[in-house]
């Protein structure tokens, strides 16, 4: 007999870590269909419009990133049905940064279609400054199960 998964208050999420590098920059950009230099791709670029002595990574990376989180957590199946992220990004990250985005289970509320389930979502970098800070939720189907892992 399959049991129901449960969601309570505090529950911590898997933690997923990433690596930036500027092979990973680049082909996020070139993924949206980005075409010639920008702060994202070209340190040139990133010096005269941002000050920098580096490139950094689109906020939509870690958007991303955070969204692989949840849809692990919850399950794609569902979290593609039914879940949303809202971050905001605090720092730059830069190729060479690891970014650890983390999730905290903060409400639980039911509703029609299920329960839905809000999630503190926190993005830190190798030195422990917080470079993304939202939630995420996700609308849970009742008597939903996971598959396994």
């Amino acid at each position: 007999m399959a049991v129901t998964r449960t969601y309570t208050i505090g529950d911590a999420l898997p933690p997923l870590a990433k690596t930036m590098s500027q092979d990973m920059i680049n082909a996020f950009e070139k993924s949206g269909g980005a075409k010639g230099p920008s702060q994202f791709t070209d340190l040139e670029t990133a010096k005269g419009t941002l000050g920098t002595s580096t490139t950094v990574a689109s906020g939509r990376m870690s958007l991303t990133f955070a969204t692989e989180m949840l849809r692990r957590y919850f399950g794609s199946d569902v979290y593609n049905n039914g879940g949303m992220v809202d971050l905001r990004f605090l720092r730059p990250v830069r190729p060479g940064d690891t970014v650890t985005f983390t999730g905290k289970v903060t409400a639980t509320a039911k509703e029609a279609d299920g329960t839905r389930v809000t999630v503190e979502v926190t993005g830190t970098n190798q030195k422990g400054a917080v470079t993304a800070a939202g939630m995420g939720a996700c609308i849970v189907p009742s008597g939903y199960l996971p598959p396994e892992e």
